[in-house]
């Protein structure tokens, strides 16, 4: 855990650093400059559709990769071939190429043919090639999903055959992570028979189920909106061993052809995927209210099979009436010191329609709000999840390839864009030859020196940031040392040790929790990426405040002025140094925060109804951490105001001036 938020840590400070490469060349550059800002005006058309469209996961958050043929030399062909349970009329195939590791680094379309023949083949034995990629190379998808679209037909099974396989990085070979078979908006593959013309068989990761487990490295299909909503949350609970459910209760009985389960996600821990989800279930359905007739549609009895991570969980159904269906979680989730069970979506499709929608959600029991979101069992059947509405297959596909298509038209005009700017350096340098030739050199100078103030400016912020997690995390995990250490003694009991257990907890949390917010505070992205760093400040002061009753005025962002990366970071430390003073010094029963826009710049405002102190006592000073404040202050040219006495509260007051490095929204 600690190296990856430490390599998060790193692309942020490399993506922050890219940001703000200087733009000498444009501004010098006035005989191009025209042809630049209409290729940025293209570039920012993409980038706001490209933004609407669903993002490309581009990890493995299961267990399972996919089908790979055997690493043997001695095959002719290598082939896959998927048999649907019955003939039915299909229009579209699409390949998910894999990502997995090769013999030296990890590749984004693995084992995908360099040529090949994609068919289909009817209950008759009848073959139909629906794409010939046997002359010419196919180009390179990645990790982007292949669609193959063609008319309507009966189709029985579907075979690709590699005339030349893949052997970039390692020996040949084939490999897919999976093949959807569409009917309208079905995926007729899923859980079907796969034969190949070998295997890989590494359990878990590669075999032939695998290819039709609906489990790829693309995430969900959801189409990013500002309205997602989380599902359902169970109450928390101390055993993993305990039976908790949740139904969707039809108005009237249906046949449906498919139950759909989408896991639910919470972004604020990176490896909670599908946070939630049970490791063991059962899915039945009933028409009788007390499910006295209840049959079983699906159910999970391994702890080992593999999690769904970002993915969704089918079951087919083939046109059961169902008035209701339940999903018992047997073995609950393991949060971090209790369990847990939620779910994002369940889905009842019939004919490619999910006829759950807007239904009604009952469950055995409930909790409305976790990790910092609010859940409620009929976010269970809204078409939503955290992070937007849910697409059917054909249209997630679409918005796939369109931003395939886009991301192509970008990398082209980026190409374009460098070109000019190559071109105008090229003549600003030959043009200053001779009459130009000081002012050249002088740009050259003061280039260097940018370049060389950036470099310093990145070095001093990645060992501030270092400074910042060897106190922070250094000091918990010497604290979570000596716990084991003490916990290890001869003479310790049970009641000790849980008492450790419960203290080691509590300090990890903290660290975690430190952790994210270090993260979120200097992450460039946008706001629907990560949290804004006002509602860092926010979580912070519920986290130290939690026993004094808080009133937490901050602005709505963005401000009229964004602080930088290095400023955010000092005000953070620096209201989390005041608030711890209240939280272990004040012993106050009433706090308040406030964060204003002020003419010169931000106005930090924070009071309590404590004990107070004498900020001329020198054993006062020392025991508040006023030096520490102070030099904070001094670190963003702020005026410090800090007014106390005994018995009277303490009020602290910083005013930070905006500063070249700050930034309009």
């Amino acid at each position: 855990m600690k190296l990856h938020h430490a390599a998060i840590i790193a692309l942020l400070l490399a993506s922050s650093a890219r940001s703000e490469e200087p733009l000498w060349a444009e501004r010098l550059a006035f005989w191009s400059w025209s042809r630049v800002q209409r290729l940025e005006t293209k570039l920012k058309k993409i980038d706001d559709e490209l933004a609407t469209l669903p993002p490309l996961s581009l990890i493995n958050t299961s267990l399972s990769v996919g089908l790979k043929t055997g690493l043997t030399t001695n095959e002719d062909v290598r082939w896959l071939e998927v048999e649907l349970a019955e003939e039915s009329p299909a229009d579209t195939i699409v390949l998910v190429p894999a990502l997995a590791k090769a013999a030296t680094a990890v590749e984004a379309g693995y084992g995908f043919p360099v040529r090949f023949v994609l068919e289909v083949i009817d209950a008759a034995g009848q073959n139909h090639v629906v794409l010939d990629a046997s002359q010419d190379a196919y180009p390179k998808p990645g990790c982007n999903p292949v669609v193959v679209r063609f008319d309507s037909r009966p189709v029985k099974s579907i075979r690709l055959t590699a005339t030349e396989p893949w052997a970039f990085d390692g020996p040949e070979v084939l490999a897919m992570a999976e093949v959807f078979v569409l009917s309208g908006n079905r995926n007729l593959a899923a859980g079907t028979n796969v034969t190949s013309s070998s295997t890989r068989n590494a359990p878990r990761a590669w075999t032939r189920a695998n290819l039709v487990d609906c489990i790829t490295p693309l995430g969900l299909p959801v189409k990013p909106t500002t309205d997602g909503t989380p599902g359902f949350h169970s109450a928390v609970a101390d055993t993993a061993t305990v039976d908790k459910h949740v139904t969707v209760s039809l108005p009237e009985p249906t046949p449906i052809d498919d139950v759909i389960l989408v896991p639910a996600r919470v972004r604020e821990v990176p490896l909670w995927f599908n946070y939630g989800f049970p490791e063991l279930y059962r899915v039945e359905a009933a028409l009788n209210d007390d499910f006295s007739d209840a049959i079983l549609l699906g159910e999970c009895t391994d702890r080992y099979q593999p999690s769904p991570g970002m993915n969704v969980v089918g079951f087919s159904v083939g046109g059961q009436m169902v008035r209701h269906v339940r999903f018992t979680a047997t073995r609950l989730w393991f949060r971090q010191n209790d369990y847990v069970f939620a779910l994002a979506e369940m889905q009842l499709m019939r004919g490619g329609k999910n006829v759950a929608l807007g239904s009604k959600v009952t469950a055995s029991d409930v909790s409305t709000s976790e990790c910092g979101m609010t859940w409620a069992p009929s976010q269970m059947s809204d078409g939503l999840t955290s992070e937007g509405r849910l697409l059917d297959l054909p249209e997630w596909f679409r918005q796939l390839e369109r931003r395939r298509e886009l991301e192509t038209q970008q990398g082209v005009l980026l190409a374009q864009k460098d070109d000019h700017l190559h071109k105008a350096r090229q003549q600003l340098v030959y043009g200053s030859v001779g009459s130009l030739g000081g002012v050249t050199a002088l740009s050259i100078v003061l280039l260097l020196r940018q370049q060389r103030q950036r470099r310093l400016d990145a070095q001093k912020l990645q060992e501030k940031l270092a400074r910042d997690l060897h106190d922070e995390i250094g000091s918990n995990l010497g604290s979570i040392a000596m716990i084991c250490s003490l916990a290890n003694q001869p003479d310790a009991n049970v009641d000790g040790m849980r008492a450790d257990l419960a203290e080691i907890g509590h300090v990890a949390a903290e660290s975690a929790d430190s952790m994210r917010d270090m993260v979120q505070l200097i992450s460039p992205r946008g706001s629907f990426e990560g949290a804004h760093w006002l509602e860092v400040i926010h979580r912070l002061t519920r986290r130290l405040l939690r026993n004094v009753k808080t009133t937490c005025d901050l602005p709505p962002h963005p401000l009229p002025h964004e602080p930088d990366v290095e400023t955010r970071r000092e005000i953070y430390l620096f209201c989390k140094e005041v608030l711890h003073n209240i939280a272990r010094h004040a012993q106050a029963t009433k706090a308040r925060l406030r964060i204003l826009p002020s003419p010169q710049g931000l106005r930090i405002h924070i009071t309590d109804n404590g004990v107070g102190f004498d900020p001329g006592a020198a054993q006062a000073a020392a025991g508040h951490g006023l030096g520490n404040l102070r030099e904070r202050a001094a670190m963003m040219d702020a005026r410090l105001h800090l007014f106390s006495k005994p018995g009277a509260g303490t009020v602290v007051r910083l005013d930070i001036p905006v500063t070249k490095r700050w930034r309009r929204p």
